[in-house]
């Protein structure tokens, strides 16, 4: 039986193991926020664990799903604190950056593990139904060995490079074009309201022409035509991943301009007290500062 661990079982973590569980792998789990493990707890292939230390170290594969770098640096010197057996392979989904990356694959590769860079994208939806775009680079090896575990999360794999933090660099390029259309729809749809057009009206317009990208695609249409503001990923964790581009861009010596108005907009809807709110409520920021009613959609 094929084994796996997760360390972090958060919103994208959560549905990726239950896609594991279902295609009959052993899983082991651990998060120091009990609740998001309790589900698992009576599943007859999946184990719970109090912490990193206490995780099985012959497992094959652990996937780091963690919030933030200095999280993934705390996890990593915990596995890192009892050699690993049978060079399992660490394979890191979250989004940190590519400094915290490269740190985190020292580290686990000095104690006998391998490390694939793999971050997604898809969001919680994509996570669910295995539709996630995985970005990975590592030595090819250590990739080609990760193909069975792509193959339940992800539609689409890309190997960007041989580098641990590579495929964080892609990550947050496209992160921040993604948040970046994001906060863009929402400013010029809320003009576009303030001229007397309805929002739909307006997405209708945009999604057949040059103005469409994934905002008034996707997450317009599902998540803030219906009022839910239900995409599944906080405002905060948008302002920590344009943060990541712009610190990327800085430490590379390039020239981002507008990623640095985008973590503007960001900054701004943290500010206004969105943090822990959707991503989509970037929506409610701009019709707030134009006076605009959320009623006046339609």
């Amino acid at each position: 039986m094929n084994d796996i661990a997760f360390i972090g079982v958060g919103t994208m973590a959560t549905p990726m193991a239950r896609r594991f569980l279902d295609r009959g792998w052993r899983v082991c789990l651990t998060d120091p926020v009990p609740d998001r493990t309790a589900p698992f707890e009576s599943h007859r292939f999946a184990t719970v664990y109090d912490d990193v230390e206490s995780l099985p170290k012959a497992t094959s594969f652990v996937v780091l799903s963690l919030p933030s770098a200095s999280v993934l640096d705390t996890v990593v010197q915990a596995l890192a604190a009892t050699p690993a057996v049978d060079r399992p392979v660490v394979i890191n989904t979250s989004t940190v950056g590519l400094s915290a990356a490269r740190r985190a694959a020292e580290i686990v590769s000095a104690a006998g593990y391998r490390f694939v860079d793999a971050p997604v994208s898809g969001g919680a939806a994509g996570a669910e139904h295995g539709r996630l775009t995985v970005i990975a680079s590592g030595d090819p090896e250590s990739v080609d060995r990760c193909a069975e575990v792509f193959a339940v999360i992800g539609e689409q794999v890309f190997t960007v490079g041989t580098e641990p933090g590579q495929a964080q660099a892609m990550k947050v390029a496209n992160n921040v074009l993604s948040l970046g259309a994001l906060a863009a729809t929402a400013e010029a749809t809320v003009i576009t309201r303030k001229a007397g057009i309805p929002l739909d009206v307006a997405l209708d317009v945009l999604n057949a022409s040059s103005g469409r990208n994934s905002a008034t695609a996707v997450k317009f249409p599902r998540h803030i035509l219906s009022g839910r503001c239900d995409f599944g990923f906080p405002t905060a964790g948008a302002l920590k991943d344009v943060s990541l581009y712009t610190e990327l861009a800085h430490e590379l010596g390039a020239v981002a301009p507008l990623g640095d108005a985008v973590q503007d907009c960001w900054q701004h809807a943290v500010a206004a007290g969105y943090g822990e709110d959707d991503c989509t409520h970037i929506v409610t920021v701009y019709e707030r500062a134009a006076q605009l009613s959320p009623e006046a959609q339609g």
